[in-house]
């Protein structure tokens, strides 16, 4: 089994933050329509009992408008915690299959915070071994997925196979070549060959078809078993980093995010 020095965080904080937002819209939105409710209901009396009361139906009205924007905002709030919830579960299962699979002498760092001068980024997952490191971008894409690892700066395109429709996607292994390069620069200094710093996009999502040009060229595109492979076929060739450097550099990697 690897050595996890990190488990996610970002995505498990943001899903809390979600969640306390859609209680705090819940009680807001039950308070704004039970005051525009009142009010509607006082105007209305006021105006046929006394030709009066239009101000106060204009605070209920207020009020309910107030509380339909509220419940708009909760039920947009309620997708992006399904889609947070979805991300963070296939992150996990990344987690685990590396932890699971690889050698006890590499290291995971899950979610990693890297700050490099002015510049910083989240590593989804970096391993740090005796062949290398490897920048790990997870994609949890559903669909048929088209792109070229080619091409940096091209759009890919993803399909939904039941209705055909197609969406453009930013290319993702462009996401992890910044964080390549981010990495080298902390690296500066360091005796591990910049030249084993390997980006990898993992296509997470088993419900994903790849159809992706140059998927196992410089920049691989793999899914989560492949992935695991690609990484261990490293260990068959000569070490570029002892243990113990292994070892340095993963706790200095995981030490400069309390920096």
């Amino acid at each position: 089994m690897a050595r996890t020095l990190t488990s996610e965080q970002n995505l498990s904080r943001r899903r809390d933050e979600m969640a306390h937002e859609t209680l705090v819209l819940k009680r807001m939105r039950i308070a704004e329509f039970s005051i525009a409710a009142i009010c509607l209901i006082a105007g209305l009396v006021w105006k046929f009992g006394m030709d009066k009361g239009w101000g106060v139906l204009l605070l209920g009205a207020f009020f309910a408008f107030l509380a339909i924007g509220h419940a708009v905002r909760q039920s947009e709030t309620r997708d992006e915690t399904a889609d947070t919830e979805e991300l963070l579960e296939h992150k996990k299962q990344i987690a685990a299959l590396l932890d699971e699979k690889l050698a006890n002498d590499h290291y995971v760092l899950n979610d990693l915070r890297l700050k490099v001068g002015r510049e910083k980024c989240w590593i989804d997952h970096l391993v740090v071994a005796p062949s290398g490191m490897f920048v790990v971008k997870n994609v949890p894409w559903n669909g048929i997925v088209y792109g070229d690892t080619a091409r940096q700066a091209h759009v890919w395109k993803i399909k939904n196979p039941e209705t055909g429709a197609i969406r453009p996607a930013r290319n993702p292994v462009g996401l992890a070549l910044r964080s390549r390069r981010l990495l080298c620069n902390w690296l500066k200094g360091t005796n591990l060959i910049w030249e084993r710093v390997f980006p990898v996009v993992v296509m997470s999502n088993p419900k994903a078809e790849l159809h992706i040009q140059n998927a196992r060229d410089r920049y691989p595109v793999l899914t989560p078993d492949d992935f695991v492979n690609y990484i261990n076929d490293f260990c068959f060739e000569k070490p570029v980093l002892s243990n113990a450097e292994v070892e340095k550099l993963a706790n200095g990697l995981n030490e400069q995010q309390d920096a």
